[in-house]
């Protein structure tokens, strides 16, 4: 989702290690946040509607450490519960569980209703601190600009992060202001307030930015919307952008099929943030969030500074997202490739070669017990495995079969299990069909820094 080893981690899926053992499943959110920026508060009511083992007496989620639950109803009674702290983390840096007890029943769906408030925690930026250790987070309500997502907790979050489930977000806050997330918007009337509706059937985050002063491009490519938005980026650099995702949506569309872009729509945000994470920074369903400041910053370093990979990476994720559990590097390295061959595509052969250089000298300097792909964890820092040497082992495969042959796999394979929650297994599986048996083995059981060898990965070295 990120291309920097040091944000990267933060952005793959990550079991939240605030939690407890799961017992919950969500299947729907319905969620109504009024927010009020000045004040740097949050106020949320909400039902969520959830697949429970019926014997099961208790539910944990995690929420944000200073909101206040004031209501929580089961099924429409009301719940005993208990807050329980537990050890910050780097992705989740201000949770609190909440420990609710069940009673008995024989039904597998129950619905909890909650209501609940409270200001939001202030921490630095990612990247704003020096020391590594520092807690940071991006998620914020202020004067300038909101950003909530999954870091903070600021909605009910149940382990481990990446289940997928249908989202009803409503979102209240001062007269003037615009909200940007994914899915089907609608406004909303209301005296005195901007009201917007959020509509998105496959989700796995509530996320979204707002901001008073955003500016917007819109374009529509391959039967796709694209609106940018932003507060101070030049103009020079936007109609580039907006050039560029209407290529890359052009060029994914045409390779792997008919993108599942939630309400039609692909919205970047430039989100007002002086640091944050770094790069093209973080993709939900329908919409990328990244940091404006950390790219003014660099632009005034280079020149020649371009997120043309890094936007074609979360683009890609659009495409390549139903990687399950362990499997998630499925979705990292067919998002990175894609985004490598997007640079071909748009770019140039040598900026493609140079990029696929880079990967092999990140992957040489891996030490021996860095994992395989087939036993990857889905969160840690296992970055270079996940994203580049997964990468690389597509690359031989293009290689081997050749351009066409490739693509037209690629996008069978996505057209095959992209409603289906896939692993290494079904990986596996497809490819040993297509390629060398004992190589693909061999790309997904060894460890370190290791590649397969052959004539056709030598000359690629």
């Amino acid at each position: 989702m990120i291309r920097f080893a040091f944000f990267a981690a933060a952005l793959a899926l990550f079991a939240m290690s605030a939690i407890a053992a799961a017992t919950a499943e969500p299947v729907r959110y319905d969620l109504k946040a009024l927010i009020e920026p000045d004040a740097g508060s949050v106020a949320v009511r909400s039902t969520v509607a959830m697949q429970i083992d019926p014997s099961a007496r208790q539910i944990t989620f995690a929420l944000h450490r200073s909101f206040v639950v004031h209501t929580l109803k089961v099924d429409g009674v009301p719940a005993k519960f208990s807050y329980q702290a537990v050890d910050a983390t780097p992705f989740n840096p201000a949770a609190r569980n909440v420990v609710v007890d069940l009673p008995a029943r024989a039904a597998a769906v129950v619905k909890m209703d909650i209501a609940y408030d409270g200001e939001l925690e202030t921490l630095p930026e990612w990247g704003a601190s020096p020391d590594r250790k520092t807690l940071a987070m991006d998620d914020q309500v202020n004067s300038r600009m909101v950003q909530l997502a999954s870091y903070s907790a600021w909605y009910p979050q149940f382990a481990p992060f990446g289940r997928h489930f249908q989202t009803e977000m409503e979102i209240s806050l001062p007269k003037g202001w615009t909200a940007v997330s994914g899915g089907t918007k609608r406004d909303v009337p209301s005296k005195g307030r901007a009201v917007t509706h959020w509509s998105v059937q496959d989700n796995f985050d509530l996320a979204f930015a707002a901001a008073p002063n955003f500016k917007i491009v819109k374009t529509n490519s391959s039967g796709v919307n694209i609106e940018i938005y932003h507060t101070q980026m030049p103009e020079k650099v936007i109609a580039g952008e907006s050039t560029d995702l209407s290529a890359m949506t052009a060029f994914f569309s045409g390779a792997f099929g008919e993108a599942k872009v939630p309400g039609g729509t692909i919205r970047h945000v430039y989100s007002p943030m002086k640091k944050g994470q770094g790069r093209a920074g973080i993709a939900r369903a329908g919409v990328i969030i990244t940091s404006e400041g950390r790219v003014l910053e660099a632009m005034a370093g280079d020149p020649n500074y371009t997120l043309l990979q890094d936007i074609a990476h979360e683009v890609a994720h659009f495409w390549w997202h139903f990687g399950s559990g362990q499997g998630d590097w499925v979705n990292e390295a067919f998002a990175e490739y894609s985004s490598a061959l997007a640079v071909r595509e748009i770019g140039s052969k040598g900026r493609f070669e140079s990029v696929l250089a880079n990967y092999r000298k990140c992957v040489a300097g891996l030490p021996a017990t860095a994992p395989s792909l087939a036993t990857v964890p889905q969160q840690g820092g296992d970055f270079y495995v996940r994203y580049y040497k997964g990468s690389l082992m597509l690359d031989d495969f293009r290689r081997i079969m050749g351009d066409d042959a490739f693509i037209a796999a690629a996008r069978e394979f996505y057209q095959t299990y992209k409603n289906t929650p896939t692993g290494t297994a079904e990986f596996r599986s497809f490819w040993r069909a297509r390629i060398d048996g004992a190589r693909v083995d061999a790309w997904l059981d060894q460890g370190g820094s290791a590649l397969p060898t052959s004539a056709d990965a030598r000359a690629a070295q």
